[in-house]
């Protein structure tokens, strides 16, 4: 019955809504709806059905009740003192017939994020509203300030910070993102300027009110120092956490932006993260392509995608910051700030509006992370090759954040690569990564290693069992130590 009665009124089981009975008059609660769905995801209201939890019961509306409520509709719709935006056309309100009896369908679409946030009276903090599974609900002021930022066509990530110089930011940073720039952009006429001049093209600083040179906001979250970001962002937080089923066991491993000993940029903290979310990714030896081993795959860069999208994606003035949490082959990456776009959209790919669009550009410079929109249907179509669990995303409007659960296991499929298991039986089982490939590998990457790099990636406790590790290396000629002190790096 349910369903039938769904059909006819050309809705999904799991599609928005909101039925009112409508007797005595426009209900009050017509309009937390109208904000609500406006503000979301869209829906659609309907008057003159009462919904039980699995059946309907068409009350159904007199034609002078529809005529009344309509005109009471549009009125109130369009006083700017009562709503503050009609994003309504004359074909979303419609009278349907249902069992001969006549109702009022409202269709509500998602409100384009330059005209968020929708309200009721004249006071966004007070009469702005959200919807999810529970119902409509009151915006904090924090959700409604983000609303407003969200409006600018001007990037916020590009904003000049006039109060700081650019001695906030960690010259390491910028010299380690310097190198990978330069192996992947040989010849490029941005490798021969100054640092100044550098951070002046990637729009990580820019000249401010006294024509000096100061970072802007993307500047400061890609290169800078954490203690100085957190005089922007208070609630600025990165959280990388190794957790296990031990109730016994806190966590195998813990790092995150406040420790002290490293920058706390989100640039160091993706050099970070990204060489320790793939461990569990299992490639089989087997593999080939070319005649080469395959040791990195499509997953890879899907994870490190995922994880820079997080952070480019991000409203760092939210709470709680950006938690990645891995527990085996379970990865959850976790951000402040809802998405801009439709949910339709975002699975589409292609259509990409991330917050910090510089972030995701200098992401791009050192090929991280996807400016065409295409990250989300990348995640996806690598999970589905793989034949992996399907990715989950959890919008939470509530909590003004987008979670991304993913799970990761052996490799079964690598475009372009031959299997030739069967011809190498002995061979069939993958065969584990030593510390020293690791480290070899993130020196591929990123141009250099320190020490405490090292140990992050060996696992090891403390930088002395990383040295050691790096003096045999260096014995065996596979690397070699450059600069002294606190700034000495390993390359190959």
């Amino acid at each position: 019955m349910k369903q039938e009665t769904l059909n006819k009124l050309n809705l999904c089981e799991d599609h928005e809504r909101e039925c009112k009975l409508a007797n005595g008059g426009l209900p009050e609660s017509i309009w937390e709806t109208y904000s609500s769905f406006a503000n979301t995801n869209g829906g659609t209201i309907l008057l003159g059905i009462r919904e039980h939890s699995d059946s309907f019961t068409i009350e159904g509306l007199t034609d002078k009740q529809i005529i009344k409520y309509q005109k009471d509709f549009w009125s109130t719709l369009n006083d700017r003192n009562k709503i503050s935006k009609n994003i309504l056309l004359n074909h979303h309100v419609q009278v349907i017939e249902v069992e001969d009896k006549k109702i009022l369908k409202i269709d509500i679409p998602a409100a384009d994020r330059h005209d968020k946030p929708v309200y009721i009276g004249t006071d966004p903090m007070k009469g702005t509203y959200k919807r999810d599974y529970e119902g409509d609900f009151l915006c904090t002021e924090e959700a409604v300030r983000a609303m407003f930022a969200d409006q600018r066509d001007v990037s916020g990530d590009v904003e000049v910070l006039d109060e700081f110089g650019l001695n906030v930011l960690n010259q390491d940073t910028i010299k380690g993102y310097r190198i990978v720039f330069e192996q992947l952009h040989s010849g490029h006429p941005w490798n021969a300027l100054e640092n100044d001049e550098f951070l002046m093209k990637l729009r990580a600083a820019a000249k401010n009110k006294m024509g000096t040179l100061s970072p802007t906001i993307a500047g400061l979250l890609f290169f800078g120092e954490a203690y100085h970001i957190t005089e922007v962002f208070p609630n600025y937080f990165l959280d990388y956490r190794e957790e296990c089923d031990d109730k016994a066991v806190r966590w195998l491993f813990h790092t995150h932006s406040n420790e002290g000993d490293w920058s706390g940029n989100i640039y160091d903290f993706f050099c970070k993260v990204r060489t320790r979310i793939d461990d569990e990714v299992a490639v089989p030896f087997a593999n080939r392509r070319d005649g080469y081993r395959v040791d990195r795959v499509d997953v890879h860069d899907a994870l490190e995608e995922a994880l820079a999208n997080a952070l480019a994606h991000a409203n760092y003035y939210g709470r709680r910051g950006i938690i990645v949490v891995k527990n085996g082959k379970e990865l959850s990456i976790s951000n402040p700030g809802t998405i801009r776009i439709t949910k339709e959209e975002f699975y589409a790919g292609g259509n990409s509006d991330p917050r910090n669009p510089n972030i995701l550009k200098m992401f791009g410079f050192v090929n991280v992370g996807e400016r065409a929109g295409s990250g989300v249907d990348k995640i996806m179509t690598v999970w589905a090759e793989q034949n992996w669990k399907k990715p989950e995303f959890d919008f939470s409007e509530r909590n003004d954040r987008v979670t991304l659960k993913l799970e990761v296991g052996q490799v079964v499929y690598i475009p372009g690569a031959a299997d030739i298991r069967n011809e190498n039986a002995n061979q069939a089982e993958s065969t584990p990564v030593s510390k020293e490939d690791k480290i070899l590998e993130y020196i591929r990457q990123n141009g250099s290693v320190s020490s405490q790099q090292a140990a992050d990636i060996g696992g090891y406790n403390s930088k002395t069992s990383a040295r050691k590790l790096l003096d045999k290396m260096i014995a065996k000629g596979l690397i070699k130590r450059i600069g002294n002190g606190p700034s000495t790096k390993y390359v190959i």
